[in-house]
């Protein structure tokens, strides 16, 4: 029985990514539509947008910029960690079911 390589399908994971956020993007009118929201809501609100793009500007010190800086880096690092468990998970899954149905 061939076993998970775990390194090699970090490796590919970011492809990955980008043709699920691809064929979300073109094919299910929910994402979309949520896409919409926050491009009309960056554009309503320039506050909103000029947080999100970093605008050093609009926060009140350097020192909480900085605190937005690294709080933004953490958050997109832990959410990135998040998504490759759930990828892995449903690999881990899959192997498990396929084993417990006898196909492997």
């Amino acid at each position: 029985m061939e076993t998970i390589d775990v390194s090699q399908m970090k490796a590919v994971f970011d492809e990955i990514e980008n043709r699920v956020v691809s064929r979300l993007r073109a094919s299910e009118e929910v994402y979309a539509r949520l896409l919409r929201q926050r491009n009309e809501i960056k554009s309503r609100h320039p506050f909103v947008r000029s947080v999100f793009e970093g605008d050093a500007s609009v926060f009140p010190s350097a020192e909480d910029y900085q605190a937005w800086l690294d709080y933004k880096k953490s958050s997109d690092e832990s959410d990135q960690m998040e998504r490759m468990a759930l990828y892995l998970q449903g690999h881990a899954d899959c192997f498990a079911y396929l084993r417990k149905i006898g196909a492997l």
